[in-house]
């Protein structure tokens, strides 16, 4: 009876582990293939402040060199990029730097964490084009 109620306990767990984790846990893989160009912000959330992007209000540009852009508005940050997991750092000469984390990624469809070193955080929802 013990090593019955072992074994049920132990099979309880695994399917506790296993429906645990939500498809919201998973990690986006990025490349510099997959994310190399310019990502249209069209949706924007601050603060719980939802906001629909007119077309080049913002983006980023990334390029296959390592540079990139990113133009917010009026104002813009220049730099050099590194990727490391499913987040793209840019570091500025000013230096500022950007963090955006790719939270899902489907073809030239993106939802992005945004955050900076100056303490803007953003959500983006973005195109490639």
């Amino acid at each position: 009876m013990k090593k019955f109620f072992g074994l049920m306990l132990l099979f309880v767990a695994m399917i506790l582990s296993f429906t645990s984790c939500s498809k919201d846990d998973e990690e986006v893989f990025v490349t510099a293939e997959k994310i190399v160009g310019t990502w249209d912000v069209i949706w924007a959330e601050q603060e719980g402040e939802s906001i629909d992007i007119p077309e080049g209000y913002i983006y980023m540009t990334l390029k296959s060199d390592g540079s990139y852009k990113t133009v917010m508005f009026s104002d813009y940050y220049i730099g050099e990029y590194k990727i490391e997991g499913n987040t793209v750092i840019g570091t500025t000469v000013d230096p500022i730097t950007e963090y955006y984390k790719f939270t899902s990624l489907d073809g030239d469809i993106a939802n992005i964490d945004y955050s900076n070193s100056i303490g803007d955080k953003y959500k983006f929802r973005a195109i490639k084009r």
